[in-house]
């Protein structure tokens, strides 16, 4: 094997770049596989020369000989004559090539340089590398115009049924090759933010479920390690994160073993937080040698929190709402539960002090008007470009626009698609040359203005391999990498030269497509998230302060709600349990009224027994409704201890006799109801009422009696006074 540079045998002359559209994975079946995972530099260079290096597979089942590798352009002499593709000045362009046949000729190659090799077995793979030394590219671009040009490989060479010839490629790899004319041209700001957002999902006990997918996506190929470990490899460059907190705290509860869910009492704040010890002892084998904690699950739990930590340290942090919710579904079935996603702060992510800056946006980019509306803090709204139609916003997007007081950061999410086939799309060069490509057509359409910022939101997907490449290659005259906090342009503030009026943008006018609409998360799953908020946040309030199970059962219902539980038909399903789970515990303090009560009179007092079968203590309250005509009085709160029952005096007063019916329901201190009830007839005291009128008509007839005895006793008094003596008689 060797590298080649000398005069060309033949040069392959190919057509102009057809417009259709980039065929499956399975389309492309050339027999040699080529990668390109090293370019540098990663621009036409006017000094020193272009290197390409990857790999060659022989992906046949033939053995391959005499195999050569040239570089490809779409430059040079033999593209005078119009067979080239033209120089791609625009997204749209950019967009089109992306998608194109694989096999879509775009240029000729380059025999002045090549590689060799002799043999290939099937399925062998080997390096290459293609200098291309700098009289070379002089020859092919002497006058280089500011775009982006076509850069690939293509190999040629023989197996036993076909033949060498100087035509045909074997196979192929392509990318973009950007160029940007001047000593000093303009610089776009260039954010790149990296993701850690994943599907988090609880079983009813609150342990995470699913966990044979979490030790992958830890992993420095998965989706939330590898973007970890793609971002530290960034160095001194900046990098931005764009972060779910119920990720950490997932992380933190599989690297403790993965518990199920403990009502417990808030410790000691002298003493070290379950955080802080575990984070302590990360690398260290635990004092009980728990053989939960010694899982490969665990392990790479604390070893994934443990580099986040450190990693994110020094960097911007975009959080989302809590769980990650589908904006879109929650405002259309309950938009309350936005607030209760944001005031979440999530406890692993607390514990690490760092500043966060809110954003909401989702993973495809599309959010509807009413998603919009429902964002009622001013967070900063992602939204995909592919939102901005032509018809209503020009031929771009708006830079620094509003919604409100929201800021409006738009995100190139072509770019983030990556690059042409046959390449892995992908691949980080792939994804490299693309955002370059990006920046320098923005540079051409500024027309000597500032260019608009650039801000891409890498897939999930990138990897630890070829990072450290990618960040070295975004070292260029025209991209002036930033952190994401320095695109945003706050509510108040100018842009262009327009006023915060100018800039608002109308919801109503952007793209939102009736498939998006279709693949949102089903309402049925949001309505039973916010049953699980209300019976959760009733459970905290009989608890107290002393505890914080409610504040986790709501962050499960948040994470229930997520982006990522679009195609999962057991969201529902999961938050229902999880909600009677909840319900049996707040079912556990009862009331026990008796089944009638008659007051001697209009007012009295009677009790009612509550009971707390709970192995906590429990603040309650009683809230009793009746009609208009009596009033009761309950001595709230009620303070009840764990497994104990308690005797309630309430005191009632009737203004009209009669039965009155009285329903006690139990209630947190805040009026919500618990659940249990009871009611109880409540009469007033008539027969108290007649007693008291015989006695008093008792009392007056005996009055009347004495009053007509005393009188007759006067009269016969006045008789006798009045009747002569015997003396008297005879005198």
């Amino acid at each position: 094997m060797r590298v080649v540079t000398g005069l060309a045998l033949a040069t392959s002359v190919v057509a102009a770049p057809a417009a259709t559209a980039r065929p499956d994975d399975d389309g492309y079946d050339a027999p040699l596989e080529i990668t390109i995972d090293q370019l540098t530099p990663g621009v036409l260079p006017r000094s020193g020369p272009l290197e390409i290096s990857g790999t060659i597979t022989n992906v046949d089942l033939e053995t391959w000989t005499t195999i050569r590798l040239y570089p490809m352009f779409n430059a040079g002499s033999d593209c005078s004559s119009g067979a080239c593709a033209e120089v791609m000045t625009t997204e749209a362009e950019l967009e089109a090539a992306a998608d194109s046949d694989p096999e879509a000729p775009v240029g000729v190659r380059e025999t002045n340089a090549r590689y060799d090799i002799a043999k290939l077995e099937p399925g062998q793979s080997l390096r290459y590398t293609l200098r291309i030394p700098q009289p070379v590219l002089r020859s092919l671009f002497p006058k280089p115009s500011s775009g982006v040009y076509w850069l690939g490989v293509h190999a040629l060479g023989a197996s036993a049924s076909t033949p060498n010839d100087s035509v045909t490629a074997d196979g192929r790899a392509r990318t973009f090759l950007p160029y940007v004319a001047g000593a000093n041209p303009d610089r776009v700001r260039t954010a790149v933010v990296l993701p850690l957002r994943s599907r988090v999902a609880h079983d009813e006990d609150g342990a995470i479920g699913r966990t044979s997918s979490w030790e992958q996506a830890l992993g420095i190929d998965g989706e939330l390690g590898g973007p970890l470990a793609f971002g530290a490899a960034a160095g001194t460059s900046p990098v931005s994160w764009l972060l779910d907190p119920a990720v950490p705290d997932a992380v933190r509860r599989l690297a403790t073993g993965n518990p199920a869910r403990e009502v417990t009492a808030t410790p000691d704040p002298e003493e070290p937080s379950p955080s802080e010890s575990s984070s302590a002892s990360s690398d260290a084998t635990s004092d009980d040698d728990d053989p939960d904690l010694e899982t490969p699950l665990a392990r790479s739990a604390r070893v994934w929190l443990s580099q986040a930590r450190s990693v994110l340290a020094n960097d911007p942090i975009a959080a989302l709402p809590y769980g990650d919710p589908d904006l879109s579904a929650v405002a259309s079935t309950l938009p309350s539960l936005y607030p209760v996603a944001r005031a979440q702060q999530g406890g692993e992510l607390a514990s690490w002090d760092l500043d966060t800056m809110p954003v909401v946006g989702a993973p495809d980019g599309y959010l509807d008007a009413r998603g919009i509306d429902a964002v009622d803090d001013g967070a900063t709204l992602l939204l995909g470009q592919q939102m901005f139609p032509r018809e209503s916003f020009s031929a771009r997007p708006p830079v620094a626009g509003l919604v409100g007081d929201r800021p409006v950061v738009v995100t190139a999410t072509s770019a983030a698609e990556g690059g042409p086939g046959p390449d892995p799309a992908l691949a980080p060069i792939a994804l490299r040359q693309r955002i370059l490509a990006e920046a320098a057509v923005r540079i051409l359409r500024s027309r000597g203005k500032d260019p608009d910022p650039l801000v891409v939101v890498l897939p999930a997907s990138v990897t630890a391999a070829g990072a450290a490449d990618f960040w070295a290659g975004l070292d260029v005259p025209w991209v002036d990498l930033s952190d994401l906090d320095d695109v945003v342009v706050p509510p108040g503030s100018s842009a262009d030269g327009k006023t915060p009026a100018e800039r608002q943008i109308d919801p109503t006018e952007l793209s939102y497509p009736a498939t998006q609409e279709e693949a949102e998360l089903p309402g049925t799953v949001v309505a039973e998230a916010g049953r699980l908020v209300r019976a959760a946040q009733t459970y905290q309030a009989i608890l107290g302060e002393d505890y914080t199970v409610g504040a986790e059962l709501v962050e499960e219902a948040l994470a229930g709600t997520s982006y990522a539980m679009r195609a999962d038909g057991d969201a529902a399903h999961r938050l229902a349990q999880t909600r009677e789970w909840v319900e049996d515990q707040l079912g556990a303090v009862t009331i026990d009224a008796p089944s009638g009560v008659t007051l001697s009179g209009t007012s009295g007092s009677f009790s009612v027994s509550v009971r707390n079968d709970l192995d906590q203590p429990v603040t309650v309250a009683i809230r009793a409704t009746t009609d208009s005509g009596a009033t009761i009085k309950v001595a709230n709160p009620i303070v009840l201890a764990a497994h104990s029952r308690s005797s309630v005096p309430i005191d009632a007063d009737m203004n009209r006799t009669g039965v009155h019916n009285v329903t006690l329901r139990l209630t947190a201190d805040d009026g919500t109801a618990l659940g249990d009830e009871d009611t109880l007839p409540l009469r007033t005291g008539q027969a108290g009422v007649v007693i008291w009128a015989i006695i008093g008509s008792g009392g007056g007839i005996l009055f009347v009696a004495i009053a007509i005895r005393l009188v007759r006793r006067f009269r016969r008094r006045g008789q006798v006074e009045d009747t002569p003596t015997p003396s008297e008689a005879t005198a």
